[in-house]
Parts: C-alpha cells; structure tokens; sequence
C-alpha cells in the first residue's frame, strides 16, 4: 500500500471510527452501577475494582464499598483495617490500599476533592496513567486517553502492532491514534466504548469480528491476523513454593498473625508460615519433614514464643499434614501445606474478643497477632488463599 492510500485510510478512520464505534456502544453497552454516575470518587473505586476482576464480581464489592465509604473524606478517615476488611474476598489487596493513600494525600492536598484534570489525578498517589485518564474523560469530560489491557489489544489488531504492546514506544504510538480519534465531545464515551468493545467482542481467544463496528478499519482483520495480535513480551516464569502453614487451636478458636507492612498481602492477617523451594514443589505429594523440623520452622513462622513448649511436644507425638492446595498469586504460586495444633485451654492466655472483633475497634486492630473465634473469620481481611484452610477447620 503506497503512502498516499495509508494517508486517506487513516483520514477516513479519524471521520469515521468514532462515529461507528459510539453508535455501536449506546446499542449494547452494560447497565452498570458505575456508569450511572458521574461522581468521580465512585468512578476511581470502580475502575480500581475492575483491575484483573470481573465485572460480575465487582458489582456488589462496589455496592457495599460505597454504602461504608461515601466520599473521599469517609475513606480517607477510616482505618486501613477497616478498608482491606470491607475489601475481603475481592483479592489484590493492595488495590484498596493504594485507595486509601489516595483518599489521604486528597484530604491533606486537596481538600478532600477529586482533582478535575488529568495532570493533577495522576499526582494522587495510586492513580496511574490509565486511571487518571478514565476519571478525567468519564467524570469531567477531558479530551485524554484511558488505555487498559482491552484497549491495547483492540488497538494492537486496529493497527497490525508487531511490536509488545507493554512498551513505552507502544503506548505512545496508541496513545497518539487515539488522540486524532478521540471526539471533542463524549470522550469519556468513546474509553468505555474501547473498553467496552474489547471485553464483549475484540475478546481474547475468540474475537468476533463479524460483529464489530470497526472490522472494515482494522487491519488486523483484513489481513486475516487477527490472532497474531497482541504480541506481548515472554513473561518471566511464575515462582513455585511450598508454603508451609501452622494453624494453633483452642477449642473454636484459632490464631492469626498480621504478615508485614511491605511485600506480598501486605498487612493482612494469616495462618502464620514459611515458604520452601523444593525439588518436587510441582507434584502433589506432602514433604519429608520431620518433627524437630516442623518445630523450627515454626520458630521461624510464629512470632509469638508462648506456645513453643506445647508446639514442640506435639510434634514430638505426631506431625500430620493437611494438603496441598494449590494457590496462584500473579508472580508466585503457593503449594499449601498445612499442619493443625490443638493447644489446651488456658483462658488467661485466651482473651475474650469477640465484641471487639465485630466493632473493629482501633485498640483491637492496632495488635499485630490474635485469637479469632472461627465464626468470626468472616469479619476479618483473611486472603483467599487460606479459604481451604478455613473450609477444612470448619469441617
């Protein structure tokens, strides 16, 4: 195709692509909660909730998370505690904590208001280029981009991209399209019909490309290479570990630690642990450990060295495990193991906390270790990696 020709293509898809691609949009786009507002703290959580989730999921997340945190003042003020509380069972639960930066540094910046343009968004902490372009076009009608992992593949088919969409140079060569065919007016529009168009048709695995507005204008689709698109970058192999588990019991109550402030599930409460690489992680069958083992490693897991006498004496009698279940995070993925003790009751050892639990008062979440009756597991921010623990103590 000579020079000339690509110049009147790329004219005609800036007349034309928006115009299509909105007209489709308002004939098929989702009833979702968050496109029924234009408040743009409700938009920066919903856009923070749909990052790797789906949007089914999200929806009651969503819900409630607005009923307890109206505004940014109302998230801000609340204890991080409370947030990855009412954040449990959603997952990365870093998302929720980079909301509640962001809702502080608004409060002690701003005033507790939503900055109204791109450059500033993107100075809150947590808010990263795409969001800050999907609160500034969807909330106050600014003429900027909103690239998700939806959009860089619908505009690596558009455009026939060899290169991986995850670099720098690819971003600013979408970013750059987009600008010429981004419409003045309903840009806010015209991302959520990017977005929208690569979750319910420019899909995946099985694009339909029958039923795109954009089939004709995608070079992708005429060069039948659909598929080829997106390249992306080899990904660095997931690390595989066994996550050795210590569940202590007393009666109907078990004890949890908080993990550390940094790092993987930060701040959230566990079954304490350690992580082991072995030769056979890949394979389902329990390690060989032996019971003056287990006891140290459980020196090493448990922080709090009141139970080691009873500990090391039950592993002298018996040491038997419960797994594996497995559990995949984004760059890790845990081959649980898991051990149960059963202490004896000594109620000056055991304080009664169920009240304080359920009022999630500061003194309360302000300790770094505590016994939680089971029932009660529900209330806290537990991850969903130890779902099976809990489903096998329940039993």
């Amino acid at each position: 195709m000579d020079a000339s020709n690509d110049c009147l293509n790329n004219s005609v898809r800036i007349q034309t692509l928006p115009v299509l691609l909105l007209s489709w949009y308002q004939g098929v786009k989702r009833d979702l909660p968050w496109r029924k507002t234009g408040d743009p703290y409700a938009i920066w959580v919903s856009e923070v909730m749909l990052q790797q989730t789906q949007v089914k999921t999200v929806i009651p997340y969503y819900e409630r998370f607005l009923q307890r945190f109206t505004g940014v003042e109302q998230l801000g003020r609340a204890n991080i505690d409370d947030v990855l509380t009412e954040w449990r069972g959603l997952g990365y639960y870093s998302r929720a904590r980079r909301l509640w930066e962001g809702a502080n540094y608004l409060i002690d910046v701003c005033g507790g208001e939503m900055p109204q343009d791109y450059d500033a968004l993107i100075q809150v902490p947590g808010i990263g280029k795409y969001t800050a372009g999907a609160i500034a076009s969807i909330a106050f009608g600014q003429r900027v981009q909103a690239i998700d992992g939806n959009v860089l593949r619908v505009m690596s088919r558009l455009l026939a991209w060899s290169e991986p969409v995850e670099t720098a140079r690819s971003y600013r060569h979408f970013s750059d399209h987009l600008a010429l065919w981004q419409p003045a007016l309903q840009p806010g529009d015209f991302n959520q019909a990017l977005m929208e168009l690569g979750a319910l048709v420019c899909t995946p695995s099985k694009p339909n490309c029958g039923e795109c507005p954009l089939n004709l204008a995608c070079k992708g689709n005429l060069q039948d290479e659909v598929f080829h698109y997106p390249v992306k970058k080899i990904k660095a192999k997931r690390q595989i570990v066994t996550r050795l588990t210590y569940v202590l019991r007393r009666g109907d109550r078990v004890y949890l630690q908080k993990r550390p402030s940094q790092g993987l599930l930060a701040n959230l409460w566990e079954f304490p642990g350690v992580e082991l690489a072995e030769d056979n992680v890949l394979k389902d069958s329990l390690p060989l450990i032996t019971g003056s083992e287990w006891f140290n490693y459980f020196q090493t897991a448990v922080s709090n060295r009141e139970f080691d006498g009873w500990v090391r004496e039950h592993f002298e009698k018996e040491a038997s495990p419960h797994g594996p279940v497995w559990y995949t995070f984004s760059h890790r993925k845990w081959k649980m193991i898991w051990i149960i003790v059963d202490l004896p009751e000594h109620s000056e050892l055991v304080p009664e906390k169920r009240n304080m639990l359920r009022e999630a008062s500061e003194q309360y979440w302000g300790v770094s270790e505590d016994w939680i009756f089971l029932q009660d597991l529900a209330f806290i921010a537990l991850p969903v990696a130890f779902a099976a623990i809990v489903e096998d103590l329940k039993k």
